[in-house]
């Protein structure tokens, strides 16, 4: 749950998150959290790490706050052991946020990983119209995540990605394996 729900920033800005898998896999779409603030119209974009632009969605049918979910036209691969950045634009900035939240470990929900502010930085943002998040103030989280998947086939149901998939509340990265889980 983030610290603050709708930051009192009303500028235009790109928030977004660094990450990494352990795996080979799909980026099939994108999260946000957002507060009552945080209106208007998102467009949620993965990109590089060095800032090349993947896919781009906007979202739509949001609620007023809470968890907002769009997903890509397509799957977009991803490779083992490579930066790669989500993020989303808002008109009205309002957006999520909870300081100091990567610090030096980052966050592990293997196979994903939110990297450490030490490793260049976490907790993207620019100001502007939806340009590549490559600034970072104070390790911040900015509530962003992707959906990730080790196949490239989309569910039919998407809006049960979350429901099916292996998630946690407390991670900034969710994903959905076709794989099935054991227990022990």
């Amino acid at each position: 749950v983030p610290v603050v729900a709708s930051q009192s920033d009303s500028n235009a800005v790109e928030v977004g998150v660094k990450f990494r898998s352990d795996v080979d896999g799909y980026i099939t779409g994108l999260r946000f959290s957002t507060g009552n603030a945080n209106t208007g119209t998102h467009v949620g974009h993965l990109w590089t790490g060095a800032g090349a632009l993947l896919a781009t969605a906007t979202f739509v049918n949001e609620t007023p706050s809470g968890w907002q979910q769009v997903n890509f036209s397509a799957p977009v691969a991803i490779t083992a052991n490579t930066t790669y950045v989500a993020s989303y634009h808002t008109n009205v900035g309002g957006y999520s946020v909870s300081q100091n939240y990567f610090g030096s470990a980052g966050y592990d929900n293997p196979p994903l990983h939110a990297l450490p502010n030490a490793a260049g930085g976490n907790g993207l943002y620019a100001y502007g119209a939806g340009s590549f998040p490559a600034q970072s103030y104070g390790a911040t989280n900015y509530w962003v995540d992707v959906l990730f998947s080790a196949s490239d086939q989309i569910p039919p149901n998407r809006s049960a990605i979350q429901a099916s998939g292996i998630t946690s509340r407390r991670a900034p990265i969710t994903w959905n394996t076709d794989e099935p889980t054991s227990r022990q």
